[in-house]
């Protein structure tokens, strides 16, 4: 079984042929057949609609290939999202994914390129066949030790602003030890203050719908964190009655689902605590899944019903009231942390030490007035309506760089700045914006450009008078800058066009691509001059030098090239990043060349023997894009945050906050006293150089 070599390509005659076993290549398509060097297919393990699913060996090791199938827009969005979600989680209740584990594939004698992921495999049934299997419901000892479980994961998706949007026994594994593992994260969302601003204006946000675990609020197209509560709330009652959600009624007054009748081994603590998550409306359900862990922690199943509260607490609230007895019995206050009612039996009434209406109502007043100033800051610093408080407080130091921040340009992939620095450009799907620097002001909208889809890559002529644009749709597009007209649309590769760069003459340009290969082009012809065949990877950043002899080029596979440009012949291959390089960057001198990674870091080398120089470590996620200033004194990268680093000594000389999304694209004007940045946050900053 292991030395099957099942190929890729769906339009392979026979993809399952033995005769592949062992082999590099498939003998009757000729596509490769250990992709990316070290995965080879054992077996298709199912699919339909966007993608399809195999298991591959990888150097002895079984792990699950996702493929996507269909170049989609939004399909490919939420792809890309799954991949960068993943790689950044670490949790045994997280199927794992390595931070090359994202990469493109091209059949042979294909223009078509595909979207892969490898992840974990994990072993084990998911819980819908799981139950089904068991043949009945779980006792609350184990819904408890699981909600637990699954809070826990909860907990490390949620701290980095993402939320799941389709828990469902489906979507959740259970390995042999008994370990869950929540699975599907292409659905995942970011909470982030696009998304607030898409919420406050009514906006849809999710169209994901799972009859029975889906909460009201994502229905109505205004999913919340809280949403994903919910929906493992409605996962517990299948699991606890071993019927589906939807063959319960709900109350038609309060909402709340009747189910508590088909789990008749639940006591009333683990169900309040089961109907907690499942309120109605979102504020009312627990806000964090340290919450949720809080209230399993204080449960004891050794205790009475009696002693049990019959309601959980409205987010926010520190005490709640149970019913000690039936009709008639006398009100108790109980504590959530113990969930159970104090010694009613005091003779004398506990004395008042302060009047906690007054002050309640004194510190909500002081909360609101807080709350309300950040939003106005905020509106007026970022052009964030609303904003999370804690992230302002955490930008309040970048503000003194901040001078200015062009909202609603869409999500920023790229910028790219004029030569006289009085121009900016920036990229989103399908639209190209012109601004002026000096005021702000919009220019120029171009629309519907590269077939309406992403638009990745910008790059003006050094006389400042042709922006050249690169994208999904396998195209390099030049534009004159001035007037926005469309002078010429080459069909430049076979894949996505990720990187573009002209020559100090702008006689030239060079692009790189998914399909793995960088090619120039003659300007004013749109003719192909050379292809630069070698990397294993697709081609994701590009940089010349200034003397206009050497192109470097940064991989999926984790190298640089430099590359002779007038031989076409590699001069030097640099190693030692432990992911995929995402940018590259020539010194002004063109003596060193800067690479940035996904494993957060930035190298610089020598040109000339390759050599690495210095490692800048700080940033927390990957670094996406890296640009020296002209004056040869700093370097600036942008990741989850955006670093100001002293060239000198190699150490952070800042580091600046406010976007609330990462950082695509830098650019600093040739004075070396501003720089600009652009992100999916719908906003670019304009920044003074600290």
């Amino acid at each position: 079984m292991a030395s099957v070599s099942y190929c890729l390509n769906p339009k392979c005659p026979n993809p399952s042929d033995p005769a592949n076993s062992g082999k590099s290549a498939c003998i009757h398509c000729g596509s490769e057949l250990l992709l990316q060097g070290r995965y080879r297919l054992v077996a298709p393990l199912g699919g339909g609609g966007f993608g399809r699913t195999f298991e591959v060996d990888d150097n002895g090791a079984r792990r699950v290939l996702k493929v996507l199938l269909k170049e989609h827009p939004k399909a490919v969005e939420l792809f890309k999202q799954e991949a960068d979600v993943l790689v950044r989680l670490r949790h045994p209740g997280i199927p794992k994914v390595d931070r090359d584990g994202y990469f493109t594939f091209t059949p042979a004698h294909s223009t078509e390129s595909f979207h892969c992921l490898v992840m974990e495999k994990i072993a084990g049934a998911n819980l819908q066949d799981w139950l089904k299997h068991r043949g009945r419901p779980i006792s609350q000892e184990q819904a408890v030790n699981w909600l637990k479980q699954l809070s826990e994961i909860l907990d490390q998706v949620h701290r980095l602003n993402y939320f799941h949007r389709d828990i469902k026994p489906h979507n959740i594994m259970c390995k042999p030890n008994g370990q869950l593992v929540l699975i599907d994260f292409g659905t995942a969302r970011e909470v982030s203050a696009t998304y607030f601003a898409k919420v406050g204006q009514g906006q849809n946000v999710t169209g994901i719908v799972s009859p029975g675990y889906t909460p009201p609020e994502q229905t109505n197209g205004k999913a919340v964190p809280q949403s994903d509560f919910f929906a493992l709330g409605r996962t517990f009652v299948y699991l606890l009655t071993g019927k589906p959600p939807t063959a319960f009624p709900e109350n038609p007054r309060t909402g709340r689902l009747m189910w508590r009748k088909g789990a008749p081994q639940v006591s009333d603590a683990v169900a309040n605590v089961i109907d907690y998550l499942m309120a109605p409306f979102p504020g009312n359900r627990p806000q964090s899944p340290q919450m949720v862990l809080q209230c399993l922690e204080e449960i004891n199943l050794d205790d009475a019903e009696s002693q049990l509260p019959t309601q959980l607490p409205a987010a926010g609230q520190t005490k709640i009231r149970a019913t000690a007895g039936g009709s008639g019995a006398t009100k108790q206050t109980s504590s959530v942390n113990r969930l159970r009612p104090l010694n009613s039996g005091l003779k004398k009434p506990v004395p008042k030490v302060f009047d906690w209406k007054k002050k309640l109502l004194a510190g909500t007043a002081v909360l609101m007035v807080s709350i309300g100033a950040s939003q106005i800051y905020g509106s007026l610093r970022y052009g964030v309506f609303p904003a999370n408080p804690v992230w302002l407080l955490s930008t309040l130091p970048s503000t003194h760089f901040l001078q200015r921040s062009l909202d609603n340009v869409g999500s920023v992939n790229a910028i790219a700045l004029s030569p006289d620095g009085q121009t900016l450009v920036s990229a989103s799907s399908g639209t190209i914006r012109i601004w002026k620097v000096k005021t702000g002001g919009l220019v120029r909208t171009l629309k519907s450009v590269h077939s309406q889809k992403s638009v990745k890559t910008l790059a003006v002529s050094p006389d400042g008078s042709i922006l050249a644009s690169g994208g999904d749709d396998k195209n390099v597009i030049l534009w004159d800058l001035k007037t926005g007209r469309r002078r010429l649309t080459i069909p430049a590769h076979t894949a996505a066009v990720n990187a573009i760069a002209f020559s100090r003459d702008g006689k030239t340009l060079a692009s790189g691509s998914d399909d793995k290969t960088v090619r120039l082009w003659n300007v004013r012809t749109g003719s192909r001059l050379r292809t630069l065949s070698g990397h294993a990877g697709g081609v994701n950043a590009i940089a010349l030098s200034r003397d206009g002899k050497t192109l470097a080029s940064g991989s999926q596979d984790k190298t640089v090239r430099l590359w002779n440009l007038g031989t076409g012949e590699v001069r030097r291959i640099i190693t030692g990043h432990g992911g995929a390089v995402n940018a590259v960057a020539f010194s002004p001198n063109g003596k060193s060349v800067a690479s940035a990674s996904t494993d957060n870091t930035i190298r610089l080398s020598n040109v000339q023997d390759g050599k690495r120089t210095r490692t800048l470590k700080g940033h927390s996620s990957s670094v996406r894009t890296i640009a020296f200033s002209p004056d040869s004194r700093t370097l600036i990268s942008g990741g989850g945050d955006i670093k100001v680093w002293d060239l000198k000594t190699g150490k952070e000389r800042s580091t600046l906050s406010g976007h609330s999304q990462f950082v695509t694209s830098v650019a600093i004007s040739r004075d070396s006293k501003t720089f600009m940045s652009g992100s999916p946050d719908r906003t670019i900053k304009i920044w003074r150089m600290p």
